[in-house]
């Protein structure tokens, strides 16, 4: 585990996001770092082929705060999530997409809420996506749902603040490859007794640019993560305790 020398990480892979990856930056500075003195963001960025590079190696050498990794080779958003988490040094771990389909100006009813809470979970309850997304999003409520034990309505959401201490408690029974390894997260939490709260968030309309994942690709995904999330909802986990 890494030592803790900051208050929160924030985590957000980024691939081909040339169009709106500057606005979503200024967005994260304004409305998070600033908000939290001493805090830090971990770019992960999948190998782009388009002009995110460029634009994150500016955003990086002109505010401090910023650490950009580049994946050896395009490895999926779940390889490079996981890739922040075991980078982050910070207490609380914020985990974001980066195609600025959240509002992140309710980042900090999250901070202000989260020392009763060991992971706090965003719901996009009004959801701007294509008909596919939705339905996969359903299906899986119900799939993470039944493991948890307990109701859950949006495990995959790119929106959560959790403490470090339960990512790294979780992290040797997580794979290393896991496709969404967001919602194992969440499933572990439930699993070995973390504190879970859910709040509503606003979700947005993609202005720019479009999701690479495509439906053929989607299906074939989600059939990898089911199998994945499956075998770790099975899985006997020792209980969690803040500070552990």
């Amino acid at each position: 585990m890494n030592d803790v020398i900051c208050p929160l990480s924030v985590v957000m892979p980024v691939y081909n996001e040339e169009a709106v990856i500057r606005d979503v930056l200024a967005d994260i500075a304004r409305d998070v770092l600033d908000v939290v003195p001493g805090s830090e963001l971990l770019v992960i960025n999948d190998c782009s082929t388009d002009g995110t590079s460029v634009a994150l190696a500016a955003a990086a050498t002109h505010d401090q705060r910023i650490r950009v990794f580049t994946n050896p080779a395009n490895s999926g958003h779940g390889v490079s999530v996981r890739r922040g988490f075991d980078a982050a040094q910070g207490e609380w771990i914020f985990q974001i997409d980066s195609d600025g389909q959240v509002d992140l100006t309710q980042f900090i009813e999250l901070w202000h809420g989260r020392e009763n809470s060991d992971l706090m979970v965003g719901v996009r309850a009004i959801r701007h996506d294509p008909r596919h997304r939705l339905v996969l999003t359903a299906v899986t409520r119900v799939i993470v749902s039944l493991l948890a034990r307990r109701w859950l309505r949006d495990a995959n959401v790119p929106f959560k603040l959790v403490r470090s201490s339960l990512v790294h408690h979780l992290a040797p029974f997580t794979p290393s490859d896991a496709f969404a390894p967001s919602i194992l997260l969440v499933v572990g939490a439930a699993r070995s007794g973390a504190r879970i709260t859910e709040t509503d968030i606003l979700h947005l309309p993609r202005l720019h640019g479009q999701s690479t994942l495509r439906v053929w690709r989607l299906v074939r995904a989600c059939l990898r993560s089911g199998w994945q999330t499956l075998r770790f909802g099975v899985r006997r986990l020792p209980r969690y305790r803040p500070g552990s």
